[in-house]
């Protein structure tokens, strides 16, 4: 990162003692770089107050021995106040405190980084630090983690600069399962614009290394940036390796857990064809990494199938265990309901996405608000009625119960709201006579 001290602060007298220091206003200025340093400012402060009393004790003795008004680096801090500082921050945050210190020992690195590094997930940090690391930030972490000799799944959320050869630390990993380069969180849209510069050529190589282990290779899903799937391109590289991975996960026999059907028979693991599902992992939980065909159902809930087809907002397929999922009878896409809720409608009762409900409301204001109808229903006039000369609108039960919504009016053959029908009828019209006929019988010539 460039940035050596990350935090530099002037020691208080040999005198004063470790309540001194733990209530000692440090400026702010002394920052240098708390973005790269820590996720939020509020994880910044707890260096200087969260931190234990152990810990301002052997910051006081580190800095015991210096004249004052000398100047201390937080590099020169020991060990073992730097770990317990590190163990309130996100685990992303904690790989980059310790690559920004810029540690040569490599047992003084892995105990500020930690030794729990089964998974790393770069949405556990702020959106927008996520989106200022560079390649060579996102190696610097996985050489500090060790990753090829750790790290399981990885999802590179929101880093929306790189390349991708940061990711060369992981070349012929042994244990990786999963990597999430979409770039995108959980049940977030897989569009982003602008595009990011993430490369197929940078990456594809580090990725071939991981499948050529063959038996040793455990990887169970990939999941790809949409730039590289929304244009079919047989020539291209990425469209090789989708093969290539294809054949491996059709060695790896990946059986279904509810029927025990051969998945990698007469099936695609990876869709090849040239539509929307082009590139995305078939049969496999996103989440949990699970196995389930696409003909399995669970009595028990519904008759709900096992695995998902693929949201249309994340491009995502998941088991039943960890996502429902919801269809929209509209547009006839599939959805995750932590994606897009799904919505009835109250005329139809039909189950509709957000993109196909009307925006349209009821006029009445005692109408229930409540109510939601799709656009099928308002266009062809089963939910709602306008009035022809203000273009008032009512829901249909309104027309019914309501005096003054829109009805026909049987003398000019008109849908009127009660407003206009006694505008016409001041002008002239009959157009009250359909709504109260023992009043107005006969006063128009009715």
């Amino acid at each position: 990162m460039g940035v050596k001290p990350l935090l530099s602060f002037r020691t208080s007298s040999p005198m004063e003692g470790p309540s001194n220091l733990a209530s000692q206003k440090w400026p702010s200025h002394a920052y240098q770089h708390p973005d790269v340093l820590m996720s939020s400012e509020a994880e910044c402060q707890k260096f200087t107050t969260i931190t234990s009393l152990q810990v301002m004790e052997q910051l006081h003795n580190a800095s015991s021995t210096l004249q004052q008004g000398s100047m201390i680096c937080l590099s020169d801090l020991p060990t073992g106040a730097l770990a317990h500082v590190s163990s309130f921050l996100a685990a992303p945050s904690r790989a980059l405190f310790a690559v920004a210190l810029d540690y040569r020992e490599v047992d003084s690195s892995s105990a500020i980084a930690g030794d729990d590094w089964v998974a790393l997930d770069f949405g556990d940090i702020e959106k927008d630090l996520s989106a200022k690391l560079s390649d060579e930030d996102v190696r610097d972490v996985l050489l500090s983690i060790d990753a090829v000799n750790n790290l399981r799944s990885l999802w590179l959320t929101n880093c929306i600069h790189i390349t991708g050869v940061g990711l060369d630390p992981l070349r012929g990993s042994r244990i990786i399962q999963q990597i999430d380069l979409s770039l995108v969180g959980d049940h977030e849209s897989s569009k982003l614009d602008p595009e990011p510069p993430i490369s197929c050529a940078e990456v594809v190589p580090i990725l071939d290394s991981i499948i050529e282990r063959g038996e040793e290779c455990v990887l169970k899903h990939l999941q790809f940036p949409n730039e590289w799937r929304k244009e079919r391109n047989t020539e291209s590289d990425f469209h090789a390796f989708l093969a290539r991975y294809n054949d491996y996960l059709h060695r790896q026999v990946v059986v279904c857990l509810k029927c025990n059907g051969n998945l990698s028979v007469n099936n695609e693991m990876i869709y090849m064809a040239d539509d929307s599902e082009y590139g995305t992992q078939n049969f496999t939980c996103y989440d949990c990494k699970k196995q389930y065909c696409h003909d399995c159902v669970e009595e028990d809930e519904d008759d709900a199938y096992c695995m998902s087809s693929m949201c249309d907002n994340c491009n995502k397929r998941y088991c039943l265990n960890c996502c429902r999922e919801g269809h929209c009878t509209s547009c006839d896409h599939w959805y995750c309901l932590d994606c897009i809720d799904i919505k009835q409608c109250s005329e139809c009762l039909e189950s509709f996405c957000l993109n196909c409900v009307s925006e349209i409301s009821c006029d009445n204001n005692d109408c229930c608000v409540d109510k939601i109808w799709c656009n099928n229903c308002v266009r062809n006039g089963n939910a709602m009625k306008w009035c022809q000369i203000c273009n008032e609108s009512y829901c249909v039960d309104c027309c019914v119960f309501n005096v003054h919504a829109v009805q026909i009016c049987d003398d000019c053959d008109q849908y009127l709201c009660g407003q206009c029908r006694m505008k016409t009828c001041r002008e002239g019209g009959n157009c009250l006579h359909w709504v109260l006929p023992n009043c107005f019988q006969g006063t128009h010539g009715g």
